[in-house]
């Protein structure tokens, strides 16, 4: 008889963690699933846990493969899955009692073919955070919406995540993980979503995820030429693959023009595929030519005084504009049309110094508050400021002779000359 549900559960090093999971599983209110186990050439005693749970229940199966990695376990227990929806779930992780039976009977009333649910975070202390609470409310999407809840990366109702989530077998059996890649949960979800009519979720705790310092993410800061690597190639085809939908993905830009400046450092060691991305979607955005003097601003705001035909009249100085938070797409758009304006978006407090270490003038042309207090910072570091009488943040730290009004741009231009000048005398 064909199940409803069909649990895949890749299995690779998990023997302190595995029986906990299991349990979780074998404990559900609702009984119509099947558990396919993927042994992923786990060399530890995990797949002897995997075969105790088979000899006990008839529901529980576990097939073997030589180690491939999560991407190919999943795709392999997919391969076999006969339930009309899917499940997965990390070996280490686990799920509450109801979470088959309340994700279940959204689908079935909703007639939906993706039903998330949220999670909460513990650790091997058994310390619980993340937590919903309140009413528990169900809410619909389109394929948008719930890409940009994708986008957005908010937990603990995570759109991104491949688990604690109902997916039609069909839709995931035609849109699988990439192989032997990090993040492949995010090269994937949103094409669900783009193949999905009907999604529900809903704001109750329905997954427990487990925080130990083995996660991907944890390990990303040990392993950067991997990390920029795998993004790089994730986001260049979710950029493209979502623009052909007709989905403006913003916030996924934002992510990949960051990833692209930062990962130049690595790209000696990317593979051959990563290395023609970068080659092609860096001169995008950026420009390989060697400029002879960088400005800088940092700001929370789109709209900067003049920056385009400052750019223009100074076509020798690199305009650095860099954000805590997203760039505005009319400065994504200035990036791409002048070679001489880079864009930052995202940026952390690293760069931000790089940028300002590096920079010969700071030029103080946003509009609405300072940020970060950098007008003063730009100066401590004997870095000369230069604004417009409308965007003057600190009138009073800024010469006098460096403050022009807007239709001042020409002696605004001669006076940065000047000035660039001098920190190269310098």
């Amino acid at each position: 008889m064909t199940p409803q549900i069909s649990i895949i559960i890749p299995i690779y090093k998990v023997e302190k963690y595995l029986i906990e999971c299991l349990e979780s599983v074998r404990k559900q209110t609702f009984k119509d699933f099947e558990v396919i186990m993927v042994n992923d050439g786990s060399p530890d005693a995990s797949p002897v846990i995997a075969d105790n749970y088979c000899q006990r229940d008839e529901r529980f199966k576990l097939f073997h493969q030589e180690n491939q990695g999560l991407s190919a376990a999943r795709n392999f227990g997919t391969s076999h899955a006969k339930g009309d929806y899917i499940f997965f779930l990390d070996s280490d992780d686990k799920i509450v009692e109801n979470t088959l039976e309340i994700l279940h009977r959204i689908a079935q009333d909703k007639q939906a073919d993706i039903v998330i649910g949220a999670c909460k975070y513990f650790n091997d202390a058994g310390d619980y955070w993340m937590m919903t609470s309140g009413m528990p409310t169900i809410r619909s999407y389109d394929s948008h919406a719930a890409i940009r809840k994708d986008e957005d990366g908010v937990i603990p109702l995570s759109f991104t995540t491949a688990w604690c989530k109902l997916v039609k077998a069909d839709i995931v059996s035609q849109n699988l993980f990439p192989i032997g890649v990090w993040y492949e949960d995010s090269a994937t979800t949103y094409r669900w979503y783009m193949a999905a009519s009907e999604i529900y979720a809903i704001d109750l705790n329905l997954y427990a995820y487990r925080q130990h310092d083995s996660s991907i993410m944890s390990k990303s800061g040990r392993n950067l030429v991997k990390h920029f690597n795998d993004n790089i190639k994730n986001l260049s085809k979710k950029v493209s693959k979502l623009q052909n939908f007709g989905y403006d993905p913003h916030a996924t830009l934002n992510a990949y023009i960051d990833k692209l400046y930062r990962g130049q450092t690595y790209y000696e060691d990317f593979d051959d595929q990563a290395k023609a991305v970068w080659d092609t979607d860096y001169a995008r955005y950026f420009s390989l030519k060697d400029f002879s003097h960088h400005a800088f601003v940092l700001t929370h705001s789109a709209e900067i005084e003049q920056v385009e035909d400052l750019a223009r009249a100074l076509p020798d100085l690199c305009i650095h504009i860099a954000a805590y938070t997203f760039v505005a797409p009319n400065l994504i758009e200035l990036a791409e049309k002048m070679e001489n304006v880079f864009i930052h978006p995202l940026a952390h407090n690293d760069l931000i110094e790089d940028l300002l270490s590096q920079a010969d003038i700071y030029l103080d042309i946003n509009y609405y508050d300072e940020v970060d207090d950098i007008v003063s910072r730009a100066l401590q570091k004997g870095c000369p400021v230069v604004a417009f009488e409308s965007t003057v943040h600190r009138s009073d730290l800024i010469d006098k002779e460096n403050i022009f009004a807007v239709d001042e741009l020409d002696q605004m231009t001669e006076q940065i000359n000047e000035l660039v000048s001098d920190t190269s005398d310098d």
